[in-house]
């Protein structure tokens, strides 16, 4: 069966193309049901406050890069939202003197216009917030090496290829 034409845009598969029994199984979930849904690479959690979400959030971002070493390089694949926990990370990286030299960073979506990335001069552009909102606040001493920051391109191939030199700790979701 063909999916439903997107009523965003017409040739992208969105919440519009899905099949409306799916929202009424979401809606139909109860915490206690959420909480089931965890299983080995796939936890819920639930938190009673945003600052509590966010500090989390962030907090995944220290415990992977703190497993990092030379010869176990890790990283997170980060989406570009929410970007509250942003500014954490580069706060607690700066706070315990956090060395990246050997962590990475993914960024997970990226705009592409007329087939080509945007620049990240561009003032909607991912990998800006990402810069502007972390990276470019923590400590140049302690700041990730540019090779380390992957950021999607509209030919994946570098991209692809970066999945091979880091392990991937943590893939959050946006």
């Amino acid at each position: 069966m063909a999916r439903p034409i997107s009523k965003m845009a017409p040739d992208w598969w969105d919440y519009t193309t899905l099949d409306p029994q799916i929202f009424k199984d979401a809606a139909s979930l109860t915490p206690e049901k959420m909480l089931k849904l965890s299983r080995p690479g796939f936890k819920v959690v639930f938190y009673d406050t945003l600052e509590d979400f966010y500090c989390a959030e962030a907090l995944e971002y220290i415990d992977a890069w703190k497993q990092a070493t030379d010869s176990d390089p890790v990283g997170i694949c980060g989406p570009i939202g929410p970007t509250e926990q942003l500014p954490l990370v580069a706060r607690i990286v700066n706070s315990m003197e956090l060395n990246l030299k050997n962590a990475h960073f993914w960024g997970m979506d990226e705009w592409i216009v007329d087939g080509k990335e945007t620049p990240i001069t561009h003032p909607l552009s991912f990998a800006k917030a990402d810069m502007d909102l972390c990276f470019n606040r923590i400590n140049k001493k302690l700041a990730m090496p540019k090779q380390n920051m992957h950021f999607p391109q509209a030919d994946p191939t570098e991209y692809n290829k970066s999945w091979n030199t880091a392990r991937c700790a943590v893939m959050q979701g946006g």
